[in-house]
């Protein structure tokens, strides 16, 4: 249990609205990305999607142009 005590206070955790609103993107392209496994998330319920920071800025290096 130790251990989740650090991950709770390392781990930011964001909505699908405010990351459409960081990418630019639809709500619904974000859902997508999510459901294609190229963007991960937590599922909190059938309505409640975070996405952890550290994942939304390893998607955004992963797509990174050159």
């Amino acid at each position: 249990m130790g251990s989740l005590q650090i991950q709770k206070k390392t781990m930011k955790l964001l909505t699908i609205k405010e990351i459409s609103k960081i990418l630019r993107l639809s709500e619904r392209t974000i859902y997508r990305l999510v459901e294609a496994g190229k963007l991960k998330a937590i599922k909190i319920s059938r309505k409640a999607t975070r996405i952890d920071e550290k994942d939304l800025n390893q998607f955004i290096k992963k797509h990174k142009t050159k």
